[in-house]
């Protein structure tokens, strides 16, 4: 009867279903397997940009400088998933890093390394080396100096107060290069032209008595800068234009001025062109004694006060 049984047709359709069960199987999981991976045997690459690059050093005992803080890395590999994951930085595996920890002093040439590289995936690094300044750590106070260019100081204007958030900082570098700071500099921006007083924030730097720029960590790295500025200035008249309509019942409306005259504030040329400011004041509707707030406007200046006051009061037909 058992051997009947395995030389049945039952016994044949019940081994090739198995048969095939475990070839989708074994091909399902060959697919899973080789997922992202281009069969034809291309290749995938990519070039990121800015990678960050990090030093293996004792900070308490050294300052480094005279380096890139990022390089350029050329992936390739079969596996186009995980070309594209290092290319992403949130699921990036590799880093970049310079190993100085046997370094005492001096400047010397080091490699730049990658490290947890996904296998199958290779790499190369521009540059391949970086020239590397390794000095003993000092550190000093210094006080801020702002520093605004003459350029920035239109013809008639001057400067009359400077404030700074923080007047001293405290500076971390090298224990030669400490020593050539000169000053930490507060520049104000270089498009800020001072037709008005500034407030802003600025990035500070240490300078050698040239102007050129040390490398230093300063702390804190920004402060808040204001400046006051003296505008040319002068006095003129103002003059009002009444607009509107009389009432019916008025013979005339009479007006007085709060201000009769107001200073004006800019660049001399600007204040060269105006002899007076207009006032417009509209009568329409108005019917009994009205103070009215009339704003001072013109192009290329300023003016205090910003608004004077007209007082009209109408005078009934007899």
């Amino acid at each position: 009867m058992g051997n009947k049984f395995f030389t049945s047709k039952i016994f044949y359709i019940l081994t090739s279903v198995f048969f095939a069960i475990v070839l989708f199987f074994n091909a399902n999981a060959t697919s899973i397997r080789n997922q992202g991976t281009n069969q034809s045997g291309e290749v995938y690459t990519a070039t990121i940009n800015s990678v960050p690059v990090e030093l293996k050093y004792d900070t308490n005992k050294y300052f480094v400088s005279g380096y890139n803080s990022s390089a350029t890395v050329h992936l390739s590999g079969y596996n186009r998933i995980s070309i594209t994951n290092e290319e992403n930085p949130d699921t990036r595996n590799f880093f970049l890093s310079i190993d100085l920890t046997s370094v005492k002093s001096g400047k010397v040439d080091v490699p730049v390394r990658i490290e947890q590289l996904p296998g199958g995936v290779n790499a190369s690094i521009e540059p391949k080396t970086m020239n590397v300044t390794v000095e003993k750590r000092a550190s000093r106070e210094f006080e801020v100096t702002p520093k605004v260019d003459s350029t920035q100081i239109p013809t008639g204007f001057s400067i009359d107060t400077i404030d700074l958030s923080d007047e001293k900082v405290n500076v971390i570098a090298g224990e030669e290069g400490i020593k050539k700071i000169h000053a930490i500099e507060a520049a104000l921006p270089s498009d800020v032209n001072l037709t008005d007083n500034y407030s802003g924030t600025v990035t500070l730097h240490a300078v050698d008595s040239t102007g050129k720029i040390l490398p230093a960590q300063i702390t804190p790295s920004t402060v808040h800068i204001k400046v006051s500025v003296n505008k040319p200035s002068k006095q003129v008249p103002v003059k009002l234009k009444v607009t509107g309509t009389l009432d019916t019942t008025l013979s005339s409306m009479k007006t007085k001025l709060s201000d009769e005259k107001v200073t004006i504030y800019g660049e001399q040329s600007k204040l060269d062109e105006v002899s007076s400011v207009e006032a417009n004041v509209s009568i329409t509707g108005i019917t009994k004694e009205t103070k009215v707030s009339v704003p001072l406007q013109q192009s290329g200046i300023s003016i205090r006060p910003r608004t004077i006051d007209v007082t009209l009061t109408p005078v009934k037909k007899k």
